[in-house]
């Protein structure tokens, strides 16, 4: 494990060199950050402005959703998108190869391999807004309280990459699986709203093909303390069984593999 984290703080140092190379884009990125999420939450601001509840969640309740929202979407942007970019292309002009002798775990490789570090600026903000979100709740947040939303937390990254290794396990199969990624991040955008105020069919989609919805609500319940403990490890188990089947179908995409020797 030691081994590991060694490895990701090297990958982690190697990018960040990388990304102040160019110091103006790097920049720019993160303003374009704060627009972002000042637009997302002067959207949910103008839609309280309107009622007092949505279906049961309140205005602090909102924030509080949105900021777990771009803490989830920072995670996965930070780590798991740029490496999984750049995994179908290995895929496609067979480069993979060069992965493959490396005397590590190859799915760890691909996964972390590639950071895009300026993503960890939708980390704090979204810490910040998750935090603003509670004050305004004005709940007391309890140890028990802390443990749940960070396993939940810790859950719902896992949810979502799991679904992105699937996703781009294709890559295997098929030439170019990027419109599926598309289609994805397509989805992930209706995580900015809790998943109980959509219509039946759009809320099975994003609690089971496209788990974004209970990866974003479960920890904003969990710290809002609407979710138990057996909820968090019911969570917990669906999690470790979308894994699993990812891990079995990136072994059985990697088998299938000719790459450039071939």
């Amino acid at each position: 494990m030691v081994r590991y984290l060694r490895m990701f703080r090297a990958f982690a140092a190697s990018e960040f060199q990388f990304e102040m190379e160019y110091r103006g884009n790097f920049y720019l990125s993160i303003f374009e950050m704060f627009l972002v999420i000042g637009t997302s939450i002067g959207a949910v601001l103008i839609m309280f402005g309107h009622t007092t509840t949505m279906n049961g969640w309140t205005l602090p309740e909102m924030i509080v959703l949105l900021g777990v929202y771009y803490l989830i979407q920072g995670g996965v942007n930070l780590v798991f998108s740029p490496s999984f970019e750049r995994l179908m292309e290995h895929v496609r002009v067979g480069t993979l190869d060069f992965h493959l002798l490396k005397p590590v775990n190859v799915q760890f490789l691909v996964s972390t391999r590639h950071l895009r570090v300026v993503r960890a600026a939708d980390l704090g903000l979204g810490l910040v807004v998750v935090i603003v979100g509670l004050l305004q709740v004005g709940a007391q947040i309890g140890v028990a309280q802390s443990l749940l939303f960070a396993l939940s937390l810790f859950f719902g990254v896992m949810l979502v990459y799991s679904l992105l290794l699937g996703l781009v396990t294709l890559s295997f199969w098929f030439v170019r699986v990027e419109n599926l990624l598309a289609i994805f991040w397509a989805f992930t955008e209706a995580g900015r709203f809790p998943v109980d105020v959509y219509p039946l069919w759009l809320r099975v989609s994003l609690s089971t093909i496209v788990p974004i919805g209970i990866a974003v609500t479960a920890p904003a319940n969990a710290i809002a303390g609407r979710m138990d403990a057996v909820g968090v490890a019911l969570l917990g188990a669906g999690t470790a069984l979308a894994v699993g089947i990812a891990s079995a179908l990136w072994r059985r995409g990697l088998r299938s593999y000719t790459g450039a020797s071939a």
